[in-house]
């Protein structure tokens, strides 16, 4: 895992923690800034050649890590909004399962994509008074994928062109513990589930092509955040 390398970060971080609780209210605006390794727990339907499916075909999407953002507002002294506004991750689509003779081999990438997933959460925070303070939240989601382009393999073997990739609108749920530092900062964990589904379309010298994706991807971040 990509964020096996900040951890000594949370270590040091997490022995900074104050020993004096700061505590989160109603009307305190909660700033996040985390590193997140975005995880795909992809799965897809068959590829859809000129109308027909191929058996046994599909597609997976990579990880690939980004920067998270999100501002948050203590309606009560349990419950907030937040926002998020992660920066967009980049990420590759490979094929799996296309017949030998289109000499196009399991895990050839065709297609790359920037993912932006703007989230609403509804949040309960367990113990806004304490240095320990867990959080959950669900919320809605709405994907943009932009700057998607077919690979030169895609091109090249298939014949391929005209992408488009739909965007998507999905459920989340999330869980963060924030850790009482100094000044109003403290040290977070976060952990999100994002519903992203989509379908990717495009022409090919086999005929026009169709794949259903589920990416929903399981968001993993540290970082920090201020309390004002």
């Amino acid at each position: 895992m990509k964020l096996r390398k900040l951890l000594p970060l949370s270590l040091l971080a997490l022995a900074g923690v104050s020993s004096n609780a700061l505590a989160v209210e109603k009307g305190d605006w909660l700033l996040h800034v985390r590193a997140i390794n975005v995880n795909p727990n992809d799965d897809s339907s068959a590829l859809n050649v000129g109308g027909s499916d191929l058996a046994g075909t599909g597609v997976t999407v990579d990880d690939n890590p980004s920067l998270d953002i999100s501002i948050g507002y203590m309606l009560t002294d349990n419950f907030s909004l937040e926002v998020l506004a992660d920066l967009s991750s980049k990420h590759s689509a490979s094929v799996y399962g296309l017949p030998e003779a289109l000499g196009v081999p399991d895990g050839t990438e065709v297609v790359e994509t920037n993912v932006l997933p703007p989230t609403l959460f509804a949040q309960y925070h367990f113990n806004p008074k304490g240095k320990v303070r867990p959080y959950a939240g669900v919320g809605l989601n709405y994907t943009l994928f932009f700057n998607d382009d077919l690979t030169a393999g895609a091109v090249s073997a298939l014949g391929a062109g005209n992408l488009d990739i739909d965007s998507s609108f999905g459920l989340a749920g999330q869980f963060g513990i924030d850790f009482e530092m100094k000044n109003n900062w403290s040290f977070n964990v976060d952990v999100k589930y994002i519903q992203i589904d989509t379908e990717a379309t495009f022409d090919s010298a086999l005929g026009p092509v169709s794949v259903d994706i589920d990416i929903n991807p399981l968001v993993l971040g540290v970082g920090f955040g201020r309390t004002f």
